[in-house]
């Protein structure tokens, strides 16, 4: 795989760093910092990175599975998050050509609306179990933001692994 932006070949990636970091992003969802818009959902940023830059490895299934787990620990209505995280993980794996082909500053403007669309979703599905809006699930477009804004961090920390020499050699080009 090439990094666009830095025109280096990036190397392989190792399938126990994904899971690792997926684990991570799993542990730091499950800290108890409350149900504020201002709190990113930092598995949901890793899952779309990995599905964009490693879809074989990570798919709709582990979605599925992660979502499931957060179903699980928020107390929600089974299967909300299970099947948010499946759309966006489709959504991700679709359009994993257009978004890596661009720079990370325009990477964000492409994955906010996958952001912007789990973020929304259990207020549609409150909207059409209840047949009431709930105005202040709109505030969850600010997480969507900072999910968003947070994508060139993801990028850097979760690339850094495959960027790194075999080793250090001045004389070779690569």
């Amino acid at each position: 795989m090439i990094d666009y932006q830095s025109g280096y070949i990036l190397r392989p990636v190792n399938p126990s760093f994904i899971y690792i970091s997926l684990a991570i992003a799993l542990l730091l969802n499950f800290l108890p910092w409350g149900n504020h818009a201002w709190v990113p959902d930092w598995l949901i940023v890793c899952i779309i990175f990995w599905n964009i830059h490693q879809h074989r490895y990570v798919g709709v299934i582990t979605a599925f599975f992660f979502g499931i787990l957060m179903d699980i620990h928020s107390g929600s209505l089974l299967g909300m998050h299970a099947f948010s995280y499946s759309l966006v993980s489709y959504i991700a794996i679709a359009w994993h050509n257009r978004v890596t082909a661009l720079r990370v500053s325009s990477q964000i403007l492409n994955v906010f609306p996958i952001f912007a669309l789990v973020s929304l979703f259990p207020v549609f599905m409150l909207w059409v179990l209840n047949e009431q809006i709930h105005w202040r699930g709109f505030s969850s477009l600010i997480q969507a933001i900072i999910e968003a804004l947070l994508w060139p961090l993801a990028n850097y920390l979760l690339l850094l692994p495959q960027r790194r020499p075999i080793d250090v050699d001045p004389n070779r080009p690569l």
